[in-house]
């Protein structure tokens, strides 16, 4: 048996929504390249791999609220489907879901035959396999239960009705120990309003960030599901877990979705019952997206913008996102300002660019650089999670009271009453 497992569609990308497709001058373009990678993979499914099965493990959509035409299309692949005779089972995912209904569920009330859409934990058996379905449900973005309790109360359930079949857990969470996802590290700077040194390279360093929250569920939750396979959405790099008992990993997102993923390969997993078990992978294989939208970085002066562009292969960035990332002193601020419509002309003549973005930081400004650093950090929080946690909002609005507040027992004062007027919050939002 077959199973191809697709999780983070993402079809209705939020990013550079201004920036219309070339293709289609009704849709901004990135909304354009995650519907062109799901259309590849469907197609793949169809033509060539023609699986017994079909799991998208969440977050079908960036948001909750999909316009028609990004629901029409998914509706079209959906029906490549079921022409094939390939059955769909679709988890909800945290992006598809707001605190009163989910984002698929005109599609669950039609009760197709072939097309099950989950959004409570459930198990089921397909062929001779038991199903593990794990989505992100309702009562966990309402709040009622908290994710990892609903993860070990599943597991009572599994452990009570596992049968001896061979078995697949799919869900939709983070893991801690697992890459959320990488970010740029900025360059050592020699901090001097005259020069600047080793400022600039297009191989940008790259280091995973990590989940270390330790109230989630981690790899040895996993080990305790007693699956012979883990497969998840949520995190958007591909990639194995450090798991004893079970093989497990996540499938990851079916495109780049920001220059944090400037270098993941994307795509999906096919389970396979009948190939010879390899490494971490065991049955599985990864199925790699070729044609993900190329993305440019460029990293350093205005000087170093030029030498480093001049160095890339031209026919591999045609049509990619520019990102242009200033560091460097007032002068060379000037020279940038100066030269920089020339610059973009070449940009687009050389590679014709879908867009171009220019940010700037100057090298007697650490404050920035840092704080830039932590947004990063929070940004990928947020696009794994879909939203802040309880906690992510609190600390935030202690920081802010903290450096705004001089006098620290009022400070303290402010600080309880923002968390009472939170959580009151919170408690009425559950309860509507």
């Amino acid at each position: 048996m077959q199973i191809a497992i697709m999780t983070d569609l993402h079809l209705n990308k939020q990013a550079y929504k201004s920036v219309m497709s070339r293709n289609d001058s009704l849709l901004p373009f990135r909304i354009v390249d995650f519907m062109n990678a799901f259309s590849y993979m469907v197609d793949e499914c169809v033509n060539k791999i023609k699986p017994d099965l079909v799991v998208i493990g969440g977050d079908v959509y960036d948001t909750d609220t999909p316009n028609i035409s990004v629901r029409k299309f998914f509706n079209d692949q959906i029906s490549k489907l079921l022409k094939a005779k390939i059955p769909l089972i679709i988890l909800t995912g945290n992006h598809d879901i707001n605190r009163k209904n989910h984002a698929l569920q005109d599609l669950q009330e039609l009760k197709l035959k072939t097309v099950l859409v989950i959004d409570k934990p459930t198990i089921t058996v397909y062929k001779d396999t038991q199903l593990f379905l794990f989505p992100y449900s309702l009562e966990v973005e309402q709040q009622k239960i908290a994710i990892k309790d609903e993860f070990n109360n599943f597991v009572q359930e599994i452990h009570a009705k596992k049968d001896g079949k061979p078995s697949i857990f799919f869900g939709h969470f983070g893991v801690r120990g697992a890459a959320i996802n990488e970010y740029s590290e900025d360059v050592d700077i020699d901090v001097n309003e005259d020069e600047i040194t080793n400022t600039t390279t297009t191989a940008v360093v790259k280091k995973d960030y990590k989940n270390t929250n330790k109230d989630d569920i981690d790899c040895d939750d996993l080990d305790s599901i007693g699956a012979d396979y883990v497969i998840l959405g949520d995190y958007h790099k591909h990639q194995t877990l450090n798991t004893k008992k079970c093989i497990a990993m996540y499938a990851g997102s079916i495109e780049k979705t920001t220059f944090s993923e400037i270098s993941q390969k994307k795509g999906f997993v096919v389970y396979n019952s009948d190939a010879e078990s390899k490494g971490k992978m065991g049955k599985c294989s990864f199925v790699e997206y070729p044609n993900c939208r190329p993305m440019l970085e460029l990293k350093g002066n205005f000087i170093d913008f030029k030498a480093a562009f001049k160095k890339i292969d031209y026919s591999k960035y045609s049509e990619a996102i520019v990102k242009l990332k200033f560091i460097g002193t007032k002068a060379e601020d000037a020279d940038l300002s100066a030269g920089l419509e020339s610059f973009k002309k070449e940009i687009r003549e050389k590679i014709n660019p879908v867009h171009i973005d220019l940010v700037k930081f100057k090298v007697n400004d650490e404050e920035q650089i840092k704080e830039e650093q932590e947004a990063t950090k929070l940004e990928n929080t947020i696009m794994e999670s879909g939203h802040l946690s309880n906690a992510d909002v609190i600390a935030g609005a202690k920081e802010e009271i903290t450096g705004r507040v001089k006098d620290q027992q009022e400070a303290i004062l402010t600080i309880n009453l923002a968390d009472e007027i939170y959580q009151e919050t919170v408690q009425k939002m559950a309860g509507e």
